[in-house]
């Protein structure tokens, strides 16, 4: 009885440890990047380019809380507008043929719905409805690192690698499911710069597979200036659509 007793006593100073380990960690990182003040974050611009396979395209994030973002790209002169509102989101890409909004798939809805929350997913983890576990240290390329797993309702999970050091956020490992698939998608942070006393990292890799599929390097980051909440609604079709889709009846 007197072993089991311990055995029971050792499983709860683990778990309290544990605990604390995180909630130390997440408090220090939140500090390193100064939450505080991204909270008082109202409005947020940014513009750089994103460089997909080779390519160069610039592009603009438009971003309002609660949880309203736009995203709009030139290539080849034309623009592709990407947008988020309150769980529903639509694209306009002039080079499919036309300048109608259309609907954004599962996989868009979920990237644009994290990108939508300014605090991060980390912040105020338990009232989203998340489960979150610290998984001890490891090493990433020579730096050592905390491990932080982050599941969602839906299931994804979230692994964040946190330099032990200066507390910043290096790499997320996301698993998904994509069409009945899992998918693994690395994303990587780096130079790091202060915005109004926030720290945003101005350089990120997307990796699969162990190849790099995107690179985003921004340029500007503008906060709290107005932003009109027109640029989120959703267009009524052109004339010239309803035109042509009147013809194909």
């Amino acid at each position: 009885m007197r072993k089991v007793t311990i055995l029971l006593l050792s499983i709860c100073l683990a778990v309290i440890s544990q605990a604390q380990n995180l909630d130390e960690i997440l408090e220090n990182h939140f500090n390193a990047i100064g939450q505080d003040k991204l909270l008082d974050v109202q409005t947020m611009i940014v513009t750089g380019k994103v460089m997909p396979q080779g390519m160069e395209i610039p592009i603009k994030f438009i971003q309002k809380r609660p949880d309203k973002i736009r995203s709009e790209g030139t290539f080849q002169g034309q623009t592709i507008i990407t947008v988020y509102d309150s769980g529903k989101g639509w694209m306009i890409n002039p080079m499919t043929g036309t300048t109608d909004p259309v609907d954004l798939g599962e996989m868009q809805i979920k990237q644009m719905r994290e990108q939508a929350d300014m605090d991060g997913v980390l912040y105020n983890w338990k009232e989203k409805g998340y489960q979150v576990e610290f998984l001890g240290t490891d090493e990433m390329e020579g730096t050592e690192v905390y491990k932080i797993k982050l599941v969602k309702e839906d299931g994804d999970e979230n692994i964040f690698y946190i330099d032990t050091e200066n507390y910043l956020i290096l790499k997320t490992n996301l698993k998904t499911n994509y069409q009945g698939s899992e998918v693994v998608i690395d994303n990587y942070f780096s130079n790091y710069k202060p915005v109004d006393g926030i720290l945003i990292p101005y350089n990120m890799e997307t990796r699969m597979e162990e190849q790099t599929v995107n690179q985003v390097v921004i340029d500007t980051v503008k906060l709290n200036v107005e932003i009109d909440d027109s640029l989120f609604i959703r267009p009524e079709k052109s004339e010239k659509d309803n035109e042509d889709e009147q013809k194909n009846e």
